[in-house]
């Protein structure tokens, strides 16, 4: 065997080990500050995240994430973001969130 195969193998298992990651719970406060302020809002108090999922993770550990954006004017958002490990002693990143408007429209009855 190659020492160089063994040490080359042993560092790829130690950065893959050192990968950390954040679950979907914990991606919440950074999608919500990151769509407040994409969407132009003053605040991340003006905006709740729901239903918020992940994809299976790729082979580099970057995961989609989808979820539902909706203000307090009750304007709502169908948003996705990209979430990569980070490593060793960096922490996971989120990339911009793309968000397209929901329309919701509501029917006026009148008697």
């Amino acid at each position: 065997m190659n020492i160089g195969k063994i040490l080359f193998s042993a560092a790829a298992v130690a950065v893959i080990a050192g990968c950390t990651t954040m679950g979907t719970n914990e991606a919440i406060v950074p999608l919500q500050s990151a769509t407040a302020q994409m969407i132009g809002l003053a605040s991340s108090d003006e905006l709740s995240i729901t239903d918020v999922k992940a994809d299976k993770p790729d082979s580099l550990g970057a995961q989609n994430l989808s979820y539902t954006a909706t203000t307090t004017k009750g304007r709502r958002f169908d948003c996705t973001a990209r979430m990569m490990p980070g490593l060793l002693t960096s922490p996971p990143t989120l990339t911009t969130p793309s968000c397209t408007p929901v329309q919701v429209h509501s029917i006026n009855k009148k008697k």
